[in-house]
């Protein structure tokens, strides 16, 4: 900062017995003020006291004020020991200095001043993470770690980067039965108490964009009142409504009002009912236009349908959607500002809209429709976070920009996910890289469900929207760093080096297996119960995933305090830990299925495999909602077993089978990467082929020899093949056994590459079953079936970013 003096290289903000003051002027922004109380409870909770909020300098303080509005602050720009040049006419900046001598009678301050509200309020809350106060205090029970005093050094000092994104928030959707239960058990419903708490973690993370909760909420009635968006406004936090909540109305209020003696009508179509619409579009100007909002226009058919039924063409549909929005840029114009395209407004091209804004040969769409030169264009991924369509070279850089709503839950067809975290960073950071390099920077907003528990990618979402550069297009393969930042802000020095990479492996372990196939759309045939070995690889992963949370549990029980453990429960242990078994109860129902249709006795352990993990879940459940005195209570109320639907009325576990045992010893042989089999008796008999080593380049071949009886029975097994060893000759079963085949290419003939064969004879004193194992001298190259994609036939280091 050249040209600003008065420097100084720490300050004591507070320690066990006393705190500097907050020293806010008397014309100081309400909305600042109330942050800045915010941040004085976070001094006290790190050292146990707070700092008293006051109009009057003393001789030491943190001095908070934002450029226009404060004439001290103007004083010491004059003075040259802060520059607001550096943040002068920028959107939410903020400045933090060490100041020296700043007033009379003034010795030293913290000064912290934005460009606007907002860029005051993220430098507050830069303080607290300065002080170590995670985003996540509230929402993740992510305690700070208790100090004796709290400095602030010069390191503290920055300017601020002005956001990448200009909007940047999230959509509490799908709130029920987990959000809407949770806030009306602790907060008597969607009021402006529970809200206070949303708004928090928004600024806390740099947001400034909500679209509230609306499933059977009314975020302007529900403050009670007004007191929602009243508090919305006093934080300089932009409220909006869904894709289809046209001007500042929830949807929930229709149902309140209409009818047939209603102003408003009885009928969501503006076909027929355009005086009652108008008028109830008209009164929420009138009510709501006062506070900052960006209005959604347009208009969709009730309950995410087409306005107008199968019979009207598209010419009818768009020509229709047209009258809507000029009616209500006119009511925008009446009713909240003159100048209309001072207003900001979206319009959300979601499912049958985007048909309407493209048109067709015939048909000109809306994107050629002057009308929206101002307007934002929300555009849509496929509800599972892959892009669908980005803005044209010839379009990209219109005046009313682009926004993209983005995914970590959704409720819909074909499947709907909206339990724990499902989506992987490394995919947030590909798909919303394209979207930011082409053009997509007005509005970024992602459906979160419940926000809890999808901590983890909301943070990312809003850190990269905040801070493009830092993780964006050019910072490729950095979410694993992302990862271990946002573990080790949570729970920071109270984990050793290795316990915190621990806690990572598990978070990405976890996230990835969610992302590869979505919990709610998980089913007994996901992954094949023989083929390619899909099962064991899931199931190994999934055990691995217990097994690191289970030993990192413990070491917290241990050492750490209550909070920590808390936190820890909520952020990583119960979602990687259900998520894993969940997978495994599906996995265990695809083998019970198989055995029992091969009639394995063995059946039966899986189907007493999957209750286990049916009571497992609920007790995770229970378990959860007792955290933290029941704090979360609600927050995992979720279905997300067999949610295959629209709905969850055919939410449903997997069927259970169990067999009885055969009357007599029977033995059941089969390939275990195949669904072969054979009992070996005399009108059953089948030879068993095995081409593992020719098709996959294996090694060996696993062979399994089940039980189809309750007596146990011995085998023998023989092959006089010089290139085939087999581990264990002979033995008991009792439910099932593997025999392990191993392929010695070097002992095969010399002579040419042809498949040869091998028969094996398995044998019991009341069956046999032939297993011919095929193979090459030479291993030939797999072909491909990988799951994953680290599972590359070659790599680069280099990479090539997607030009727009």
């Amino acid at each position: 900062m050249n040209g600003v003096i008065g420097m100084l290289e720490k300050l004591l903000i507070a320690d066990g017995g006393k705190a500097i003051p907050f020293f806010l002027e008397e014309v100081a922004d309400p909305g600042v003020y109330r942050v800045a109380e915010k941040v004085a409870l976070d001094v006290e909770n790190i050292c146990g006291s707070r700092p008293e909020l006051s109009a009057n300098p003393q001789t030491a303080c943190v001095f908070i004020a934002t450029a226009g509005k404060s004439p001290l602050l103007e004083q010491l720009n004059a003075a040259g020991k802060v520059d607001l040049a550096e943040i002068s006419g920028k959107r939410e900046v903020f400045g933090i200095k060490l100041v020296n001598a700043p007033f009379e009678n003034v010795e030293r301050a913290l000064v912290i001043y934005g460009s606007d509200k907002l860029g005051t309020i993220y430098g507050l809350f830069t303080l607290s993470e300065y002080m170590g106060v995670s985003p996540m205090c509230y929402w993740g029970d992510a305690d700070p770690i208790k100090k004796d005093m709290i400095y602030a050094d010069s390191d503290i000092e920055q300017i601020s980067k002005e956001p990448s994104v200009k909007y940047r928030g999230f959509f509490i959707n799908d709130e029920w039965p987990c959000f809407g239960n949770w806030t009306f058990g602790h907060f008597n419903g969607f009021t402006a108490e529970m809200y206070d708490k949303v708004f928090e973690f928004l600024l806390r993370m740099k947001g400034n964009f909500l679209w509230p909760a609306m499933w059977t909420s009314s975020f302007p009635l529900d403050g009670p009142g007004s007191l929602n968006e009243e508090l919305a406004d006093l934080y300089g936090i932009t409220i909006s409504y869904s894709h289809h909540e046209p001007c500042l109305r929830a949807s929930e209020e229709w149902d309140l009002v209409r009818g047939e003696d209603s102003v408003y009508g009885n009928e969501w179509n503006f076909y027929t009912n355009k005086e009652g619409l108008t008028n109830y579009w008209a009164d929420a100007l009138k009510r709501s236009g006062k506070y900052k909002h960006l209005v959604t226009i347009g208009m969709r058919g009730e309950r995410d349908s087409s306005m107008l039924g199968p019979q009207a063409t598209l010419k009818d549909n768009i020509d229709l959607l047209k009258d809507v929005i000029s009616t209500q840029r006119r009511l925008i114009k009446e009713h909240m500002n003159e100048d209309v395209d001072s207003v900001p407004q979206l319009l959300a091209l979601y499912k049958e809209v985007e048909a309407y804004f493209y048109g067709d040969e015939s048909t000109e769409g809306l994107k050629e429709w002057d009308e929206l030169d101002n307007v934002i264009f929300m555009l849509c991924e496929d509800n599972f976070g892959n892009m669908r369509t980005l803005p044209t070279q010839d379009n990209r850089d219109r005046k009313g920009g682009w926004g993209m709503y983005y995914h970590f839950d959704y409720h819909g067809d074909p499947v709907s996910y909206e339990w724990v975290n499902s989506t992987h960073l490394s995919k947030v950071w590909e798909q919303m890289t394209q979207a930011y390099d082409f053009g997509v920077r007005d509005i970024w907003i992602v459906n979160v469900g419940d926000l809890k528990p999808q901590e983890l990618p909301l943070s990312y979402f809003l850190d990269l929207a905040y801070d493009f550069d830092k993780w964006g297009t050019t910072a490729p393969n950095k979410t694993e760093e992302y990862t271990k930042q946002w573990i080790a802000t949570q729970f920071g020095s109270r984990l050793t080096v290795s316990e915190l990479d621990k806690a990572y492996q598990i978070m990405d372990a976890y996230t990835m297996l969610n992302s590869i196939r979505k919990p709610e759309a998980l089913s007994p045939d996901t992954y094949h119960p023989a083929h390619y070995g899909e099962t064991d690889w899931a199931l190994s992963k999934a055990e691995e995933i217990e097994t690191l949370a289970r030993e990192l549990k413990g070491k917290i029980t241990a050492s750490c305090d209550k909070m920590t453990y808390v936190s820890f429960y909520e952020l990583l242990y119960y979602p990687a830990v259900a998520s894993a078994n969940q997978l495994k109860l599906m996995l265990y129902a695809g083998r019970n299925a198989l055995y029992a249709a091969q009639g394995r006795m063995i059946a039966n352990v899986y189907a007493d495999r999957m209750r286990a993990c049916i009571h497992r879940d609920e007790y995770l459940q229970r378990e959860y909602h007792s955290i933290a005195e029941g704090k979360w209570d609600g927050m995992m109320l979720s279905e997300h077993v067999g949610f295959m639907h629209w709905n969850d009325e055919e939410c449903r576990y997997p069927v259970y089978h169990y067999i009885e045992p055969s009357k007599k010893p029977r033995m059941i042989v089969a390939l275990k990467n195949d669904t072969q089999y054979s009992m070996g008796g005399d009108w059953t008999r089948r030879t068993l082929i095995a081409r593992d080593a020719v098709d996959m380049g294996a090694d060996s071949v696993t062979i399994e020899i089940a039980n189809g009886s309750n007596e146990p029975f011995t085998y023998q097994a023989e092959c006089d093949v010089p290139w085939i060893r087999i581990a264990e000759k002979e033995g008991t079963v009792e439910l099932q056994k593997e025999l392990t085949v191993f392929i010695d290419r070097n002992s095969m003939p010399q002579d040419g590459d042809e498949e040869r064969m091998a028969q094996i004879c398995i044998r019991t004193s009341f069956s046999h079953v032939d297993v011919v194992v095929c193979a090459t001298r030479e291993k030939r190259v797999p072909k491909t079936f990988a799951l994953e994609a680290v599972d590359y036939h070659e790599k680069s280091d280099e990479y090539q970013i997607l030009k727009p």
